[in-house]
């Protein structure tokens, strides 16, 4: 059961991972049309769940 957990968990992060680089595309093609105050806010939370991601893998690796 636990393994199963680790592996749902492991899979969930990668995904979020490649979740929080689109989101990251998304703000740099924001920022490049002007729209800063909309880039930054999506940075901002794309960094929390980056943010969310590691300390899940640290919490893992303990």
């Amino acid at each position: 059961m636990a393994h199963s957990l680790q592996y749902q968990i492991t899979e969930s992060v990668r995904v979020v991972e490649v979740e929080v680089g689109k989101l990251l595309d998304l703000a740099a093609t924001l920022r490049d049309d002007g729209n800063d105050d909309l880039a930054s806010a999506v940075s901002i939370q794309a960094h929390k769940l980056l943010e969310a991601a590691v300390a899940l893998r640290i919490k893992m690796a303990c």
